[in-house]
C-alpha cells in the first residue's frame, strides 16, 4: 500500500476518515464512531475532529493530534476501559487539546499516561501524565518498570493488582500517585504511539493490547 505523500506536519488540510484509519491502524467505521456524534449521549464521540466537523453525516478532517487520540481510545476500549470512562478521559480538563497529543510537538522525554481503575480515587480525575526515561535499565517508577517489562515499543499495558497498588520505587509518589490503592490500571505509552502514528506506518497491529498482568502488590 502506498504511503500518503505528506507528513503530519505538512497536512494542513487534515486527514480524512480513510487516511486517519490508515495512519492509526483502525478500521474506518471505528474512526467514524470514535469521532462522530450519534444524536444521543453514550455513543461514540471520544475524539473531536479539530480540522473539520460539521456534524453527523458530514465529512470530518482530523489533525495529527487527533490521530494519536484515536489510537489511544482504541487501545483503552480494546483492553476493557468502559466506554463512558474512555469518553470522560478525553473530555477531562488538561487532556483535550493538550500539546502532548501532537506528534509534531517535542516532548523531550518518554511520556506515559496512567489511567486508574477501581476503586475510585479522592482525586478529581482518574488520569495522570508522567514523563520518564525508558532507556534506564533500572527504572525509577512502577510505570516505567511495567513498560520496560512489556517492551518499550509496547503501546499499552493493562494491569490488575489484587492487593491494590502501593508505591515502592523512588519516583512512584511523584509519577504514579494517582494509582495508590487501585486494583486495576492502564499504562499508555504516549511517546511510542506518537512515534508510530507520526511515522505513518501502514503495518500497525490491531489485536487487543497486552493485558491481564497480575500482581500481589
Amino acid at each position: 500500500m502506498a504511503r500518503p505523500a505528506n507528513s503530519l506536519g505538512a497536512r494542513q488540510g487534515g486527514f480524512t476518515v480513510r487516511e486517519a484509519a490508515w495512519r492509526t491502524g483502525l478500521a474506518p467505521h471505528r474512526v467514524r464512531y470514535y469521532g462522530g456524534q450519534w444524536g444521543r449521549d453514550g455513543y461514540g464521540r471520544f475524539v473531536t475532529p479539530e480540522i473539520a466537523d460539521a456534524g453527523q453525516g458530514t465529512a470530518k478532517l482530523f489533525s495529527g493530534a487527533n490521530l494519536v487520540q484515536l489510537r489511544v481510545a482504541f487501545l483503552l476500549r480494546e483492553s476493557g476501559l468502559p466506554e463512558d470512562e474512555t469518553r470522560h478521559l478525553f473530555e477531562a480538563k488538561g487532556v483535550r487539546g493538550e500539546d502532548w497529543w501532537d506528534p509534531e510537538h517535542p516532548l523531550g522525554s518518554d511520556a506515559l499516561l496512567l489511567v486508574r481503575g477501581e476503586p475510585e480515587s479522592p482525586a478529581t480525575e482518574r488520569w495522570h501524565l508522567c514523563t520518564t526515561d525508558l532507556r534506564l535499565k533500572r527504572p525509577k517508577s512502577w510505570a516505567a518498570a511495567v513498560v520496560r517489562a512489556a517492551g518499550t515499543e509496547c503501546e499499552l499495558v493493562h494491569v490488575r493488582l489484587a492487593m491494590g497498588w502501593q508505591p515502592r520505587l523512588p519516583r512512584d509518589r511523584r509519577d504514579c500517585w494517582i494509582l495508590e490503592g487501585a486494583r486495576e490500571a492502564w499504562v499508555v505509552n504516549i511517546g511510542q504511539i506518537r512515534r508510530t502514528v507520526g511515522a505513518g506506518t501502514s503495518d500497525l497491529i490491531t489485536p487487543p493490547p497486552r493485558r491481564g498482568l497480575r500482581s500481589g502488590r
